[in-house]
């Protein structure tokens, strides 16, 4: 039922409580007198302060008159697939307009941002304790790489950077008490270097045959370190890369 016609209906019943003739309020809209005149009737019968006063003749004559105009009326049909596809086709139309379009494409988008927004934070917090090995442990050292990216003052990467290796440093020794193996890696001060065996950070690190050197490592150079720390607790060296 159209905005249109609610109006002329409350409009028609307003007339008729104000008592102009149901014949006469069809006059004046004659393209809704099909639809209008079974509810204009109804509306006499319901709107009479004492029906049971009412001349059964009266009566009688109101719900025929109720009844024709309802035999009238254009029969409910089930519609069928292609009139189904056809209401499916222009509400989709409707929709395809320009403004819809961008206020749905912007909806949409937002929601998505902010779902990766949440995702990352929460993501960021459940990884925050992970160790070497563990399934979020990549995703806390990309956060930390994030992180490092973003801050483009000197010192305060300096500080970062620090404590980033501490965190590795911490990391390392976490695995030694659970006694796991893992890919380890952090920067320290070489001490001592031996034929094999170097000292880097208080740490013994086993150097083997095929140990990748990148640059000349001299006692007393700022080392980065990459290896496998193994379940005895001997850390083997890959890679050891001097620290300009």
């Amino acid at each position: 039922m159209s905005d249109s016609f609610e109006s002329i209906l409350d409009e028609s019943i307003s007339a008729l409580q104000a008592g102009v003739p149901i014949e006469e309020i069809l006059a004046e809209t004659p393209e809704y007198a099909t639809e209008l005149r079974p509810l204009l009737y109804a509306a006499t019968v319901l709107a009479d302060p004492n029906p049971r006063l009412l001349p059964e003749e009266r009566k009688s004559a109101l719900r025929a008159e109720y009844m024709k105009q309802v035999a009238d009326l254009p029969a409910i049909t089930t519609p069928t697939l292609n009139e189904k596809a056809q209401a499916i086709f222009r509400i989709i139309k409707r929709r395809l307009n320009r403004k819809a379009v961008l206020s749905d494409l912007v909806t949409v988008t937002i929601t998505i941002i902010l779902t990766l927004f949440m995702a990352v934070l929460i993501l960021t917090y459940v990884a925050r304790d992970t160790l070497p090995g563990d399934f979020l442990y990549g995703f806390q050292r990309a956060s930390e790489n994030v992180q490092f990216s973003l801050t483009f003052n000197e010192a305060q990467r300096a500080v970062l950077a620090d404590q980033f290796n501490q965190r590795r440093l911490a990391e390392i020794e976490q695995l030694i008490e659970q006694n796991r193996a893992a890919i380890v890696q952090f920067r320290g001060i070489l001490e001592t270097k031996g034929e094999n065996l170097w000292i880097i950070e208080g740490r013994t690190i086993f150097l083997p045959t095929d140990v990748i050197l990148a640059g000349q490592p001299q006692e007393g150079d700022e080392v980065e370190v990459i290896g496998l720390l193994r379940t005895n607790n001997v850390l083997v060296a890959d890679t050891i890369k001097v620290i300009e």
